[in-house]
């Protein structure tokens, strides 16, 4: 009797097929929950349990838990006609699943890679990024007619214990979830969500904007003087302001990247010596970037761009005499010397410091 009854309810619970009041069934046995509730979607899983099972959050390669991608590209422009690709990027994905969901309406538009809309125009592409390359579709290409412009998530606010500790260092397998939307209408413009079906949910928000009138481009200037002079050892700053040429509801905001000899440098960990501060408004930013201790690796070409504007400003050294010049550089080698030094000096100095400590010991003594 009690297999006949568990045999009979394991039944029930895997083929229940009425999704709640206000949900999407999805294969499975998932479904997205469409009511909105503090700004996010709630996913349910039937009991049976889905694509990675239910409760929990999906681990994937070394116990991780699936994140998106850091830089990831969230503002599209394009105009009417054109096709745009929405590209959301996930690390570690394991057996859990992407879907794209549309703000304005709250329907679902793919799953896994599979489409849930009548809509002819709407397509999806999934895959490992490692298997994106030359050979792809010409879907998967930035598609004519489209402005990108490359936004870091962290402009988007998180909610509460979904805040992604990024993967600035590509651990993990990294695969592309693009959303393919054809002959674009003004009224695809709004808010498209790419979410994971983990529990919690994780959720990254593009933004697509549909217009025929074009933003005009982007201009970039320095604030103060182009070439700038400073003494070995002394401070500097300099400073960049980008600006829409013509400014538009719902342009994307600018973010100012800055150059040295052709390297970018990183906003979240620029090399020691530099500190960034950015300041951002509607259609416009600002950024400054200062040195607390000029060195010669800092001299030469540094570049500010937004977009596909830039300007370009020359920092010199202006050393105050032949013994300020010879101290710089002699600190720029001590500096190097201290850095492939220190690892060879704490083996060595582990052992001389007893003996030391009780020699000294025994002059204080006596």
């Amino acid at each position: 009797m009690p297999l006949y009854y568990n045999i009979c309810v394991t039944l029930v619970t895997r083929f229940r097929a009425i999704p709640e009041q206000g949900s999407q069934l999805l294969p499975g046995g998932q479904s997205v929950d469409r009511r909105q509730k503090a700004g996010s979607y709630v996913l349910a899983h039937s009991s049976a349990g889905g694509t990675g099972g239910s409760g929990g959050q999906a681990r994937g390669a070394g116990g991780a838990a699936p994140e998106f991608a850091r830089g990831q590209r969230r503002w599209v422009r394009a105009r009417p006609g054109a096709a745009a690709a929405l590209r959301c990027r996930v690390l570690r994905l394991a057996d859990r699943a992407v879907s794209w969901i549309r703000s304005s309406d709250l329907q679902i538009l793919t799953h896994a890679g599979a489409v849930f809309t009548a809509d002819s125009r709407v397509s999806a592409i999934t895959g490992a990024a490692a298997e994106r390359g030359a050979g792809d579709s010409a879907r998967d290409q930035p598609p004519p007619g489209a402005d990108d412009y490359t936004d870091d998530y962290a402009e988007e606010p998180w909610a509460a214990g979904q805040e992604p500790t990024g993967d600035a260092g590509g651990q993990g397998e990294e695969t592309v979830h693009t959303l393919y939307i054809e002959r674009l209408r003004a009224a695809d413009s709004g808010r498209y969500e790419c979410q994971i079906n983990t529990e919690p949910k994780m959720s990254l928000f593009f933004n697509l904007t549909v217009s025929e009138v074009r933003g005009g481009g982007v201009s970039v200037r320095a604030l103060g003087p182009r070439a700038v002079r400073s003494a070995a050892g002394g401070a500097a700053a300099l400073a960049c302001e980008a600006r829409y040429l013509r400014p538009e509801p719902d342009l994307p905001p600018l973010r100012i990247r800055w150059y040295h000899g052709g390297r970018l440098l990183d906003d979240q960990s620029p090399p020691g010596g530099v500190a960034l501060s950015a300041e951002r408004w509607a259609g416009g930013a600002r950024s400054r970037l200062s040195l607390g201790a000029v060195r010669r690796r800092h001299a030469g070409e540094w570049t500010c761009r937004a977009g596909d504007a830039a300007d370009t400003l020359t920092l010199a050294l202006a050393p105050r005499g032949p013994a300020d010049e010879m101290e710089a550089m002699q600190h720029d080698q001590a500096e190097g010397r201290v850095s492939s030094a220190a690892p060879l000096v704490a083996p060595l100095a582990a052992p001389l410091a007893a003996p030391l400590a009780a020699a000294l010991l025994a002059m204080l003594v006596t």
